[in-house]
């Protein structure tokens, strides 16, 4: 991954960065292909499993990492068979015809799953089990978007002070604009402390105010907010202090109650927004290389 500098935060910096990555001269190196993670594990192994620098691949001007010369040497005689489909791109996102339309976005190693012999990955956790509820019908719309998607613009991660996992995305869509996809905010505070221990009110206010800084750190406001989905342990909890969530970023689109957060027992609730930007881009942000 390459880093933009914090200089990069006005919409003429932002125009020159796009046209440079659009037309490839952001450099010759090939991007690392799913965060470096070697594909032919989740075949062999049944899990994922990183790969090291020193077993890598050049394969459709991507760099394909391995955990061994013997997973190296399978992918080498049949790439086509071991790579994820759409060249390690998120699944849902090249599926999508409701949120962003199709589009290119990051891929979590440990959100994959193989059908029919193809691998595929998605972005979070959470989006593979929503992509799974209807595989068969999300294989086929992605299959007939990808001729179209695989040209678009990569995806762009914001940085700080958007969490790192699961990150936060800037996505290029069909109709030449873009929408930020928040990764899912949990009740820390800038130095990573948990806050409002137990207290979902004070988890739902902090949560809900990491989501709005991620957003400004993307060009974007609450006000274009077009999807939000709360992640919750108690969702009668939740509903006793939807106002709290609403004051901050309008009432919820979705609440899903879960049994627990990935982020850790601490948790009560982890928040995702989708929003459509109405102002330039900050460039506090880096295409996924």
């Amino acid at each position: 991954m390459v880093y933009l500098s914090s200089l990069l935060r006005s919409g003429a910096f932002l125009g020159l960065f796009v046209a440079l990555l659009r037309s490839g001269a952001w450099g010759d190196e090939a991007r690392l292909s799913i965060s470096g993670y070697d594909p032919v594990a989740y075949f062999t192994d049944g899990k994922p499993v990183p790969g090291k620098t020193e077993f890598e691949y050049v394969w459709r001007d991507a760099r394909w990492r391995f955990a061994g010369a013997a997973h190296r040497d399978l992918f080498v005689k049949d790439p086509d068979h071991y790579a994820p489909q759409y060249d390690g791109y998120c699944a849902m996102g090249v599926a999508d015809a409701v949120v962003f339309g199709p589009h290119k976005d990051t891929i979590d190693p440990e959100a994959w799953a193989i059908v029919d012999g193809k691998l595929y990955l998605t972005h979070t956790t959470h989006v593979l089990d929503r992509w799974r509820q209807h595989a068969a019908e999300n294989i086929k719309r992605a299959d007939e978007n990808w001729s179209t998607v695989e040209h678009q613009a990569e995806p762009m991660i914001v940085g700080q002070p958007c969490r790192d996992h699961p990150p936060s995305v800037i996505v290029s869509v069909q109709d030449g604009g873009r929408r930020v996809n928040v990764g899912g905010q949990v009740a820390v505070d800038k130095n990573d402390n948990v806050v409002g221990k137990g207290d979902m009110r004070a988890q739902i206010e902090q949560a809900a105010k990491n989501v709005q800084a991620c957003l400004e750190a993307a060009g974007a406001k609450a006000s274009d907010i077009v999807l939000t989905r709360a992640y919750v342990t108690d969702a009668d909890a939740f509903k006793q202090n939807a106002d709290v969530f609403a004051r901050y970023l309008g009432p919820a689109s979705t609440v899903a109650p879960v049994a627990s957060l990935s982020a850790g027992p601490d948790f009560l609730v982890e928040i995702e927004a989708v929003a459509n930007p109405t102002s330039p881009t900050s460039a506090n942000s880096e295409p996924k290389r």
